[in-house]
């Protein structure tokens, strides 16, 4: 059984290739829209079955998903926070993750904005998708070697991964390079361990960056 909506989508997508012609990009770019629709409503609707990965992904296609915010929106973001203006912060963080739901910084500042408002069920909600999420990105590798890098779909998701694994991404002991190699994009870096104070080298797989929005100025 399938909707209206999706059956007729697969009807044309029938005729297209009985006629041995490929699906036009219009079709397919609607396509890439549904997916991505119908994963970020079933999580809202509380299914964390969903795929994560295959949503991250669906993101990157589709014309409905922006996977990192603007300096701008951050600086919003940011500022509002700082200023304790909590529904403020929900207000903002809503229309960001509207814009991109695998926006996993955005799900993280609406955890301690909906703590601080005293609200258990959003941040448990929040909270569990930004756990899905980087969870999705650290089991696609360790990141150790090009062959085992993490996986992900903007710069600001190795931001992300790098503070879940107690790690800088700025400062003097930091620095960060792109590297090509068989074909696959990586972004390389060397970071001093805070703890340990051991140089270790992480590598992020960037095949799936979208060239117009998962990387946006130098931050």
């Amino acid at each position: 059984m399938c909707f209206p909506t999706t059956c007729g989508w697969l009807s044309s997508l029938s005729v297209a290739f009985a006629l041995g012609m490929a699906p036009s990009p219009a079709i397919g770019a609607e396509q890439d829209d549904a997916t991505y629709r119908v994963l970020v409503q079933r999580v809202e609707a509380g299914d964390f079955t969903v795929d994560f990965r295959s949503l991250r992904m669906a993101c990157v296609r589709s014309s409905l998903c922006e996977p990192r915010a603007t300096k701008a929106d951050l600086g919003a973001l940011n500022g509002a926070t700082q200023d304790r203006a909590f529904d403020k912060v929900v207000e903002i963080a809503g229309q960001l993750i509207r814009r991109g739901f695998v926006n996993i910084e955005v799900h993280a500042t609406c955890v301690k904005a909906y703590a601080e408002l005293h609200d258990p069920v959003r941040v448990k909600f929040h909270q569990d998708v930004v756990t899905a999420l980087l969870r999705s990105i650290l089991n696609s590798g360790d990141g150790k070697t090009k062959e085992r890098a993490f996986e992900v779909i903007c710069d600001r998701e190795e931001y992300d991964t790098l503070t879940a694994l107690g790690l800088p991404y700025y400062g003097s002991g930091v620095s960060s390079s792109e590297v090509e190699d068989g074909g696959h994009h990586y972004d390389r870096w060397e970071i001093r361990d805070p703890r340990s104070g051991q140089m270790l080298i992480f590598f992020f797989n960037t095949d799936s960056f979208s060239p117009t929005k998962s990387r946006v100025g130098q931050e």
